[in-house]
């Protein structure tokens, strides 16, 4: 894993996958429990279950699928939060929290809204009037140091030393610059107040930067960091505001991840070809995660333009459209192809979905793909 991140040619090419916490992939591997169906969580939460109760339970799913796979990295699913809130029962698969009705939504498994329209979106569930003044209240500290460990990776990490598995683990962090996730108000700030702005990612980056330095102690030696900047048809914001607001927090932050001795990894979906250069070069990133090939970052493109030369290319195995709708055969082939431009790329090269075992891929589609992975490199087939 670490000779892909430092652009040297590994032996066979690292296997590393995102799982969707509830996805149906888990029932084949370890059953149906609070940790992997997600309307038994919530009737379980509605009942009164122990949070200790539901650490155990996800500490023991997401060891259990990634031993299965035989993944060379790991990015686990943090731990439910100590004080969550609980939703109450009004039916089968029915439940309220927070004055929303939900239910289960049975093509995907999946917990939602009832009425979407009624759950607002996340740019508006926040407010500009709060927003600033928290801003102009900052005391342009960072939060107090902590040795504090998410519960769920120091649960699999005892479990996989317990069972002779020497993982990498990856910690995922982002320091303000996922542009995509800022509310509309926070977009006109970047052209009327953009000291504000400045302001609002130096706060971000204060507690990203600590949660960095945290993970890396707790043994997490590769560090996702960035987050969606851009879309299918580009970056959300100009490559100059990219330039100005965003690149210097993204080299800041590899900056200290490297000194820390760690690898930094940029995540982040969409067409970034408008901003190439600082995304790819400019960054000093060592890899490239959520390659999102249906959006223009394909392979013989990465290679036309340099970039797998340079940057550790995680993917390029289709979530959109493969994975979702594809045949085994499909599967087959694309991963066949994807390694064998990985093996030409001298930036390097991790297998990977171009996002996640999200849930609308189909398991028995991914199950395909390390298959074929393990029929690449003549390892036995997963087990029946």
């Amino acid at each position: 894993m670490h000779a892909a991140l430092s652009h040297h040619p590994p032996e066979r090419t690292p296997l590393f996958e995102i799982f969707q916490p509830f996805h149906p992939i888990h029932w084949k591997i370890c059953g149906r429990t609070v940790a992997t169906d997600m309307a038994m969580a919530w009737d379980a939460m509605a009942d009164g279950i122990v949070w200790e109760e539901l650490v155990e339970a996800e500490i023991k799913a997401q060891y259990a699928v990634r031993k299965f796979f035989g993944l060379d990295m790991v990015r686990l699913n943090g731990a439910p939060r100590k004080n969550f809130t609980r939703p109450v029962k009004t039916g089968k698969n029915k439940w309220k929290l927070d004055g929303t009705a939900y239910h289960l939504n049975e093509r995907i498994f999946m917990v939602e809204p009832e009425n979407p329209a009624e759950a607002m979106s996340d740019s508006h569930k926040i407010s500009e009037d709060d927003t600033r003044r928290m801003v102009e209240a900052w005391d342009g500290k960072g939060p107090a140091e902590s040795d504090e460990v998410d519960p769920v990776l120091r649960g699999v990490q005892s479990l996989a030393q317990r069972d002779g598995l020497d993982w990498v683990y990856m910690a995922e962090i982002g320091a303000g610059t996922g542009v995509a996730f800022y509310p509309p108000f926070m977009l006109m700030w970047l052209i009327d107040e953009p000291d504000l702005l400045r302001r609002w990612i130096d706060m971000q980056k204060a507690a990203a930067f600590a949660a960095t330095r945290r993970a890396i102690r707790a043994g997490c030696s590769v560090v996702a960091m960035g987050g969606d900047v851009s879309c299918d048809k580009g970056p959300f914001i100009s490559p100059v505001h990219y330039h100005e607001f965003i690149l210097p927090v993204i080299q800041e932050h590899v900056k200290l991840i490297h000194a820390l001795g760690a690898k930094a990894v940029y995540t982040s979906d969409g067409n970034h070809w408008l901003i190439k250069d600082d995304f790819f070069f400019n960054s000093a990133i060592d890899g490239y995660k959520e390659v999102d090939k249906a959006a223009g970052m394909t392979w013989p493109r990465l290679m036309e333009e340099g970039v797998a030369d340079k940057v550790c290319i995680i993917g390029n195995i289709d979530a959109r459209h493969t994975l979702c709708h594809g045949t085994a055969s499909d599967v087959r082939a694309e991963v066949r192809e994807c390694l064998d431009y990985g093996r030409r790329a001298r930036g390097g090269h991790i297998l990977h979905a171009s996002h996640s075992v999200h849930e609308d891929v189909k398991a028995d589609n991914y199950f395909a793909v390390v298959n074929a992975y393990r029929e690449y490199f003549s390892l036995d087939p997963l087990p029946q």
